[in-house]
């Protein structure tokens, strides 16, 4: 999932965002060269990441990128003349219209926006807190609505643009113990589908991108241990195993820059692709689809319910 940068505190969004301005070391890009090259705002950008891996793809192709995440610290391996860190948290109004603002005042516009943020989470439903699956929702698909409310109209204004959606081959198909995360993906699934076609008439390009297993630091956020009163406790390994396969090469997982480069050489095109699938799990997922949707699921438990091999589901 796809990532994002966490840990802001203390501030409110707008404020954050505004320190972020100083705090980062290339704030001050030249307004002729800013003008004179295409400009891409990414979420989701901390190092280890898929969104660090775009920025690296996009500043070697000379787009102006407007890096965020929720600290400046987060993306502290992104150096480069032509970079921008932004501090923005996509589940907050002030903090994402902020950013977007600043990139409109210093450019002539967003030409890729790419809407990554987001992050995984393990555990099954009745283990969630309500809270917890919120905050899942906010992040991984409200988040999308929030850059495209602030970014598609001035998009449309100037007559071009695309619009990147960074989803999940597991808002395809659910899995089972990952259910808010699935949940999340379908949604930006749908509202992605709805927006490629509303956006026809405005010339704005959209594009999906549905992720299998790529390797990134999305995993290090997603630990798991259930609760003494689970119903599920005895599927304790089998949750952990989720996370494990999702990040492990036996489980044909893909190198986070070869993912990134191959969507980058599409979405930055002329004519991008409407939807892009790849890494790990993807072909496997794609013959389930085929599938009587209910025999696929049911597969899909059968498979997830198995005693997992020692040794690929962690510490217990």
């Amino acid at each position: 999932m796809t990532e994002c940068g966490y840990g802001c505190g203390g501030s409110s969004a707008t404020e954050r965002s505004a320190l972020s301005l100083v705090a980062s070391p290339h704030s001050n890009l030249s307004l002729s060269l800013a003008m004179s090259k295409s400009v891409a705002f990414i979420t989701g950008c901390s190092n280890g990441g898929i969104g660090a891996a775009f920025c690296r793809k996009l500043l070697a192709k000379g787009y102006i990128v407007y890096a965020t995440a929720r600290s400046i610290q987060a993306m502290s391996e992104l150096e480069h003349e032509n970079a921008r860190k932004l501090v923005v948290d996509v589940t907050d109004d002030a903090s994402v219209a902020a950013a977007i603002d600043t990139v409109y005042a210093e450019t002539e516009g967003i030409d890729l926006l790419i809407s990554n943020a987001g992050f995984s989470h393990i555990g099954p439903l009745l283990d969630t807190p309500f809270e917890e699956g919120m905050r899942v929702m906010q992040t991984n698909f409200f988040g999308l609505v929030r850059l495209v409310k602030n970014v598609v109209p001035r998009m449309a204004r100037r007559g071009h643009g695309t619009v990147v959606a960074i989803g999940s081959i597991l808002g395809e198909l659910s899995t089972p113990f990952q259910g808010f995360y699935n949940a999340s993906k379908a949604a930006l699934r749908s509202y992605t589908e709805t927006l490629r076609m509303e956006c026809k008439p405005l010339k704005v390009k959209v594009v999906l991108v549905a992720p299998g297993s790529i390797r990134s630091n999305i995993s290090a956020k997603s630990a798991y241990t259930a609760p003494e009163d689970s119903f599920y406790k005895s599927f304790e390994k089998q949750i952990k195993h989720v996370m494990y396969q999702s990040q492990t090469a036996d489980y044909g997982v893909m190198d986070t820059d070869q993912f990134a480069a191959a969507i980058i050489g599409d979405v930055a095109s002329a004519n991008p692709s409407a939807y892009i699938s790849l890494g790990g799990f993807t072909t496997k997922m794609w013959l389930l689809q085929w599938l009587k949707r209910t025999w696929a699921l049911d597969l899909i438990w059968n498979l997830s319910k198995a005693e997992p091999k020692a040794g690929t589901y962690g510490p217990m």
